[in-house]
């Protein structure tokens, strides 16, 4: 690892911690409100970490807020993340507020895992009156817990945020929620293409369960799960799966209820064929597992059917001898299903590509804006050798060099790897300060410039830049409807302009496409909807806006109307200059580094649509000691993604050191497109009619095993026996059973 790395880390946990101290983690209230019920959102997330070795455990921890659990709004995508769990814990394996390896909850508590996410998957909601209790003295849940498994580490100098907001109620529910594991430890011969491995436990509880959902999960040779329960001498199924296809929570289309003296039994099948050798259950990729997770939930008045959790690890052939057929038979091929299911076996990484100081023949003066055209062709609009510092304007905002730049200030070039080339050069004498550049989809180029205090529409007429309209009195500033002072940004929405207006006004200006004013919104201030210098502005796809709020160091994502949806706002930087947006995630870089930690440097912070919230942040990559280390960012001013998503562009405009930043992100061809698969998921039907419906890839587990290996492990250990026999239940480290107290036994850490 290079020594960057760790810094980095460091300066990511430090500020986060000083974050999550304050506020919890991300605590907020939430705008959804039910007719009887008001909904707090409570986000955990990682602290900015680069996973350094294959299998890379790690955990984060805070005090769990008293409530009850009805959603879960995953943050994270199968690119950087494995898995994530959140667990329930009395005590937490650690005092610190991240520690690396698989401990999850500490000696002397329970241990319950709240919820799993892996693959994509969407949110959770629960069954209408059907909730988590954490918090309370009566769960024993004092803290959150959030674990992440990353499978590789990253390449490039990439920090993931990654993390679960948690949808509490104060209303306790009518049914509490929880969730029994069937595990089995046997292992499976080689050369069979079928092998079976059985599950059985009796029911003994008073109060009854009703099984409302189900997951399945094994490595590689899994081809069937199944379970079922014997009522009355009568099999009745829970559910069967192939493990193979994603592994949502599959609901349960039939009320079903588990009785006191009721069988519980479950089967996993694996075709071992292509092995030589006997597979044990285990954590890495060359074992096997056999998990089936059932989601129940029971009266919340009545006892806890399993205070010490929810586990089924028994072998009983005798039991098993008239389990239905349909239990072992295979279901039909999905290979949509498995093709959508395909774990990504490309380290996702943000790497740089190119540092460009010259494009072709041209020297890049201060690149202060960028823009895609309708080719996929970048527009990179430089000041040439003209550069904006203390003696550019006086005290009314009024350039004092007042001629125009002779060179052409915009470059139309292609590119493909790290290589470039120049297609066209426009724009010679007629700019002043370049600063904000727009193409739209009918090829028409938009430009601000800070230095005549104008917007302007532009077409391409044989290789020439032609003027359609200018909006604004050349070199004199204004305040009023005919006049900008140093307008920074422009984008399109349906037939209308939106202008970020700017250093001096504060505001966002509507225009027409012929150029007339429409309205304008946002005054100077701090509050939502107010600016301090808005400096960058692009339209999502889905119409809205996207304003970068500069000196407040935030993004404003704002409706045509000004009306704010949400803000990316966080301690980890004080200023942005500049956002984009692809797909779903909000792409954000600071143009000066925290006050304080000039010497870490600046990097690019992405946050997921509708959260609000970083997800993830990278820079130049970097290599060897400080003293031999890759450039890095000077003074960013603008960022631009590239259509297909492929590629982040950087301009830099820092004196003497104006470059062009070229990243390449680094994923699995098809990882991208992954979310856009049309995949028909099962709903969860309406049970006594109270159900909603819901659907959610990968599981909540293992409700309390921690709780429950740590009381096995300790008498184990008292008795001077080995931790596992092999006549009872094997624990499995895998990313469904790692969060029990590690004794080292077959541990990967270094």
């Amino acid at each position: 690892m290079n020594d960057r790395l760790p810094q980095l880390f460091l300066l990511f946990v430090s500020l986060f911690c000083r974050f999550a101290t304050s506020a919890n983690i991300r605590t907020s209230s939430s705008s959804l409100v039910t007719s009887d019920d008001h909904i707090q959102k409570f986000t955990v997330q990682m602290i900015g970490y680069s996973p350094q070795k294959t299998d890379d455990y790690v955990a984060v921890s805070v005090e769990a807020t008293p409530g009850y659990i009805v959603g879960f709004e995953p943050m994270a995508h199968a690119d950087r993340v494995h898995h994530m769990l959140v667990y329930g814990c009395t005590v937490p394996a650690s005092e610190q507020v991240f520690w690396r390896g698989m401990e999850t909850c500490g000696w002397g508590g329970g241990s319950y895992i709240l919820y799993a996410w892996a693959r994509n998957a969407p949110n959770l909601v629960l069954p209408k009156d059907v909730a988590f209790s954490v918090g309370h003295e009566s769960d024993g849940i004092k803290y959150f817990v959030l674990q992440v498994h990353y499978a590789q580490p990253f390449a490039g100098e990439v920090h993931d945020f990654s993390g679960v907001t948690l949808h509490i109620s104060q209303r306790k529910p009518a049914h509490l929620a929880a969730v029994m594991l069937f595990v089995s430890g046997t292992p499976i011969p080689p050369q069979l293409p079928a092998f079976q491995n059985n599950i059985t436990c009796m029911y003994e509880s008073q109060t009854p369960i009703h099984p409302f959902a189900f997951r399945t999960h094994t490595h590689a040779m899994g081809r069937l799960v199944s379970a079922f329960f014997k009522h009355d001498g009568r099999w009745n199924k829970i559910g069967k799966r192939n493990p193979q296809w994603p592994q949502l929570f599959e609901a349960i289309p039939n009320k079903l209820t588990i009785a006191n003296g009721d069988q519980m039994s479950a089967s996993c099948r694996f075709d071992s064929m292509d092995k030589n050798r006997t597979v044990r259950m285990g954590a890495m990729g060359v074992d096997e597992m056999c998990n089936f997770y059932m989601m129940y939930h029971y009266d919340a008045n009545m006892q806890n059917p399993y205070p010490q959790g929810a586990i089924c690890a028994q072998d009983s052939p005798q039991l098993m001898r008239d389990y239905p057929k349909d239990g072992f038979d295979l279901l039909p091929t999905r290979p949509e299903l498995e093709h959508h299911a395909h774990q990504s076996k490309t380290p996702f990484g943000i790497v740089t590509e190119a540092i460009h100081e010259n494009l072709g023949d041209v020297k890049l003066g201060q690149v202060a804006g960028l823009a895609f055209d309708n080719n996929n062709h970048l527009l990179v609009f430089h000041r040439a050798h003209r550069v904006w510092d203390q003696n550019t304007f006086d005290n009314y905002n009024i350039l004092l060099d007042k001629s125009p730049i002779k060179e052409p200030v915009i470059l139309v070039i292609s590119y493909h790897g790290n290589q470039t080339k120049v297609e066209q050069k426009l724009g010679g004498g007629k700019f002043y300060l370049p600063h904000g550049i727009y193409v739209d989809k009918d090829g028409f180029i938009y430009t601000t410039d800070v230095g005549s205090h104008t917007v302007a529409k532009w077409r391409l007429d044989g290789g020439e830049l032609k003027n359609v309209w200018t909006s604004g009195e050349a070199l004199l500033p204004g305040s009023d409807e005919h006049h900008y002072c140093k307008p920074t940004g422009i984008t399109r929405v349906g037939d209308q302009l939106y202008v970020t207006d700017g250093y001096c006004n504060s505001r966002v200006v509507v225009l027409d496409l012929n150029g007339k004013r429409v309205q304008q919104f946002g005054l100077p201030g701090d509050e939502l909807g107010q600016f301090n210098i808005p400096h960058d502005i692009v339209a999502d796809s889905a119409g809205r806006l996207l304003v970068t709020d500069r000196e407040n160091g935030r993004v404003q994502h704002m409706t045509t109307q000004g009306h704010v949806i949400e803000d990316f706002k966080s301690t980890m930087f004080t200023n942005i200059y500049s956002a984009a947006v692809h797909e779903d995630y909000v792409f954000m870089v600071p143009g000066r580094p925290i006050m304080g930690h000039e010497q870490d440097g600046i990097a690019v912070f992405v946050g997921r649509s509708g959260t609000g919230l970083i997800e993830y942040a990278f820079g130049p990559t970097t290599r060897g000691k400080r003293e031999q280390m890759a450039p890095q960012f000077g003074q960013p001013h603008c960022l631009r993604v590239s259509p297909n998503g492929e590629a982040v562009f950087v301009g830099d405009i820092q004196e003497g050191k104006a470059r062009l930043w070229q990243f390449r992100i680094q994923r699995e061809e098809s990882a991208g497109q992954a979310a856009q698969s049309t995949i028909s998921w099962p709903s969860l039907p309406h049970a006594d009619g109270n159900y909603s419906s819901f659907f959610v890839l990968l599981a909540i587990a293992i409700l309390v095993l921690g709780a429950y290996c740590v009381k096995r492990r300790c008498k184990n250990l008292e008795n001077g026996v080995g931790v596992f026999d092999k006549k009872g239940f094997k624990p499995l480290r895998t990313e469904e059973t790692v969060g029990f107290i590690s004794d080292g036994s077959d541990s990967e850490e270094e």
